[in-house]
């Protein structure tokens, strides 16, 4: 739970009325909860599971997927478990439940309200416990036995789920303390009895003991629904999905009342969470992907279930879906944006993919170009990807190369995209999330992230990990973590270096709208943030793009003495070595130069620094340029990009750049 002190900035801003209705909600909902547990102990209904076609897979058009989604479902009934942050892990058929298998710390067998706090700050993780009984494995397993006939695979997810049941009694344990787990347990146990309907005659009884379970989770999860009247989260919004596929599939009385609630709430939802541009509002491109995979899974539910959402929720779910595809470079991929945590409604193909064929230090969680040919699938957005996670859904791309724009600028969520022909950066003014809450908001402003000839060359350092190492926390999530300018050692936004604090963050850089300009030769980025106006500075940034260079110009208005550092991140397959003149050689994937030119004396170093690319803690050795001076404000500071063309002669002769003195 946020501290109250966290919240103080987020009650201030509310009307009375609200803090009333939030008020009452608080002291109702510890007897709505006790009347919905009860229930859970009451008689067992007479309960029916729906077969509806949420899957309808078309087995002939998943292509080089099925061999891995088999090799993961032999890993599972090998009882070892890949995570995409993590070595795969042998934990033994069946693994133990409530276990961080980092530090070996296990959470005691009590009633859920007893366990509180589950984050105990000794190094453990509660979320790898959490991300386990998510069983999102499950689903997988019945997917191989679709592609190979195998009965082993079945009889496993079968095995799986009878041992998690028994070890984890309704109420008892870590992994019944939080709504949004047991509202994704409860999806990923629909999912597989879709899968594997039809049951032969002797699975009937255990098809009722998980039908069973599925009314339980959807009772729990409504007991404990994370809902705020004052601010609410990707964790609400999981809540109501997963409320609203258990409702879906299943059949007693008093259910199609409450699809019919789950519905609209999520298809109001959207419009509280997701701007008109399709951003998500928690300032995070992996948080994006997220809910865009919690209000798809709703809209293919309406699908099966013979249900038509409003043109409304239809326009704002292509909107997400388009803003994925802008933001993803040709294969996929996802810069690392604000928080990312690894987390899904179903694995995807390229998630399986990572965790059996690469080392966590080489995975990235943030590479979906399955999802982006799901929306192409859904929509006809001719926004490419591939075809395997759509395939099943009965549901084919649509073939031709993504028509990606040249810009792109999503004024509420923050960000523009411009490509030319060899480059392409991803620009970053985005406003603290969920209305300037902060909870998975870097220190990011005016930041950016560039690719050349396709490959990537200033990238986010990323998330590693949340409440295992608080100090660790907070360093990835710092100013000095991103491609932007520190002023005086202060931080954009102030961060708490409490252990509490993990998901508060201050709300004190407001951002200015995106400008855009594209002369046909160079595209602009123009934009500005107030987190340094405590201390009586200003920072602009101006991004110039051409073909084969980029000029960043920050301008730092105020008045007295200063200091200043500006952060450059690039990833381990870039090698740079310091000219001595103010600029920085650069060689791999091709070759490049970075210079620097201000009124003031400049000092450079460069310095190995971890980028994370997947949750977990596996990252790799990347390089951070520091350039620092001080003295008397208002300066400019003028970052000069240059690379060479496409075509590289056959001895690789070094780069030459002849920077401009000054901007026009």
């Amino acid at each position: 739970m946020r501290p109250i002190r966290a919240l103080l900035p987020v009650l201030r801003r509310q009307s009375p009325i609200l803090l009333v209705r939030e008020a009452a909600w608080r002291i109702w909902k510890p007897y709505r909860s006790a009347r919905l547990r009860a229930k859970i102990r009451a008689a067992e209904p007479r309960l029916r599971f729906r077969q509806l076609p949420y899957y309808q897979p078309d087995l002939n058009s998943v292509g080089d997927a099925a061999g891995i989604i088999i090799e993961f479902a032999d890993r599972i009934c090998e009882g070892k478990f890949p995570f995409l942050g993590y070595q795969t892990r042998s934990l033994g058929f069946p693994p133990p439940w409530n276990v961080d298998f980092v530090t070996g710390f296990q959470w005691e067998q009590l009633e859920s309200e007893r366990l509180h706090p589950v984050v105990r700050h000794n190094g453990s993780d509660v979320k790898v416990p959490w991300e386990l009984s998510r069983l999102q494995f499950l689903p997988v397993l019945a997917k191989a036995y679709l592609l190979t006939g195998e009965s082993g695979y079945r009889e496993a997810a079968k095995a799986i789920f009878s041992d998690w049941k028994m070890n984890n009694p309704i109420g008892i344990g870590v992994n019944w303390t939080l709504a949004m787990e047991t509202a994704l347990r409860g999806m990923s146990l629909c999912f597989l009895l879709n899968l594997l309907r039809p049951l032969r005659a002797d699975e009937e009884t255990w098809a009722a003991e998980v039908t069973h379970s599925i009314w339980q989770h959807l009772l729990f999860t409504e007991s404990a629904i994370e809902f705020s009247h004052l601010m609410r989260s990707n964790h609400y919004l999981s809540n109501i999905v997963g409320l609203y596929c258990m409702a879906t599939f299943l059949d007693v009385c008093g259910m199609e009342r409450r699809r019919q609630d789950y519905r609209h709430r999520i298809q109001k939802e959207i419009f509280r969470q997701v701007c008109p541009d399709g951003a998500d509002y928690e300032a995070s491109f992996g948080y994006h992907l997220f809910t865009l995979q919690l209000f798809a899974s709703s809209y293919l539910l309406m699908r099966a279930d013979g249900v038509e959402a409003t043109p409304q929720y239809v326009a704002r779910l292509k909107a997400m879906f388009m803003y994925l595809s802008e933001l993803a470079d040709g294969s996929g991929r996802l810069p690392h944006v604000g928080d990312t945590d690894d987390s899904r409604v179903e694995l995807l193909t390229s998630d399986l993919r990572q965790m059996t064929g690469l080392p966590p230090k080489a995975r990235d969680s943030l590479l979906v170009p399955g999802y982006i040919g799901l929306g192409n699938a859904l929509f006809s957005l001719h926004c490419g990807g591939e075809g395997s996670d759509a395939a099943w859904y009965g549901l084919h791309p649509q073939s031709g190369k993504a028509c990606r724009s040249r810009v792109a600028l999503f004024p509420q969520g923050g960000v523009a995209v411009g490509r030319t022909e060899n480059a392409e950066v991803v620009f970053c003014a985005i406003p603290n999330g969920i209305k300037g809450a902060g909870s998975h908001t870097h220190n990011d402003k005016l930041s950016m992230v560039a690719k050349i000839h396709g490959a990537e060359l200033l990238c986010d350092s990323g998330t590693c990990w949340y409440t295992r190492d608080a100090m660790r926390r907070n360093l990835f999530r710092s100013t000095a973590a991103h491609n932007t300018v520190a002023i005086d050692g202060a931080e954009q936004n102030e961060i708490n270096p409490g252990q509490e604090f993990a998901f508060c963050i201050a709300d004190q850089a407001k951002v200015s709208a995106i400008e855009v300009f594209d002369s046909g030769g160079e595209i602009w980025f123009s934009a500005s943030h107030s987190g340094y106006d405590r201390i009586g500075v200003s920072h602009r940034r101006v991004v110039r793009l051409g073909a084969e260079n980029m000029v960043v110009e920050d301008s730092l208005s105020g008045h007295g003495e200063h200091s200043f550092e500006i952060f450059w991140h690039f990833p381990a397959v870039w090698h740079l070595e310091d000219t001595g003149r103010s600029s920085f050689r650069i060689s791999g994937p091709t070759l490049a130069e970075i210079g620097f030119e201000a009124p003031l004396q400049l000092s450079c170093s460069k310095e190995t620094v971890d980028i994370s690319r997947t949750y977990g803690g596996a990252t790799e050795n990347g390089t951070r340029i520091r350039i620092a001076g001080s003295g008397q404000f208002p300066c400019r500071i003028v970052t000069h990009f240059a690379w060479q063309p496409r075509t590289v002669d056959e001895e690789g002769s070094s780069l030459h750049c002849d920077f401009i003195a000054e901007l026009n």
